[in-house]
């Protein structure tokens, strides 16, 4: 094998050192041209394969530097992220337990409205029902009301004249259609933050957004219906902002 290389080398050298016909395509030959050194052509050779395969190994060094900073960079841009998601849910989460604080805050307002409704509407309907002599433990809001201008004539020359029913009821009429005014605008704002009432009475009782507070027998409902509706639920949504509380019918026992 060697003896083989060998003399295809030495076929080689014969090559170079004969003459050739220089191509057509060539001009004249230069006046003077370097002897040619085939040894130093192999050290050339030698020195350039050496040089490539350093810039090689150089190359792929830089290829693997890049790489590694590469997947830090990755790394660290999807830890990154996985913290700015963590962040804007936090900030989202007290955000809203903050809303949910004052949306409950305004139902209670909402229910002081109720029962400011309830009341009004009762006094007005007992205003305008025909007077009949009650006990003194028993007087109505008109006698209570009547009695208190009556104390203030010495005081006031507008309550000296006598409380009609007429002027009774209409101020009845004015502060039950004020608080009205009033609870349905707050409603509506409830409503465009998606705060709605749940339907409860007369449905029947369901534990996902009802709390039931009793039960009554009753046989002309069935059983777990919702008869009576004690504190309204709300739902924001999809989420149940606050239950209803109700009392739900039973059948009686011996049924």
């Amino acid at each position: 094998m060697t003896n083989d290389k060998e003399a295809l080398f030495a076929k080689f050298l014969d090559y170079l050192h004969s003459e050739q016909p220089s191509p057509e395509y060539l001009s004249e030959p230069p006046e003077s041209a370097n002897s040619f050194d085939p040894y130093q052509m192999v050290a050339e050779w030698t020195a350039l394969r050496h040089e490539v395969k350093q810039q090689g190994k150089l190359l792929r060094s830089t290829q693997e530097t890049l790489q590694q900073a590469l997947e830090v960079t990755r790394t660290d841009r999807e830890q990154l992220q996985i913290r700015l998601e963590a962040s804007q849910k936090q900030a989202l989460a007290q955000f809203e337990q903050q809303q949910e604080k004052l949306l409950k805050e305004l139902l209670g307002i909402v229910d002081a409205l109720d029962q400011a409704c309830t009341y009004w509407q009762a006094e007005l309907e007992v205003s305008s029902v025909t007077e009949s002599p009650q006990p003194a433990a028993q007087k109505s809001f008109r006698e209570k009301l009547g009695e208190w201008f009556a104390g203030k004539k010495s005081q006031s020359p507008v309550s000296k004249k006598s409380l009609t029913s007429e002027s009774l009821s209409e101020i009845l009429t004015s502060n039950q259609q004020g608080v009205e005014l009033i609870r349905r605008s707050l409603l509506e704002v409830l409503r465009q933050r998606r705060v709605v009432p749940i339907l409860a009475e007369g449905k029947p009782f369901d534990s996902q957004t009802m709390y039931a507070v009793g039960r009554e027998s009753k046989t002309d409902v069935t059983e777990n219906t919702v008869i009576k509706e004690v504190v309204r639920g709300y739902l924001w949504g999809e989420r149940v902002l606050r239950e209803a509380q109700v009392i739900v019918a039973a059948r009686e026992i011996g049924d």
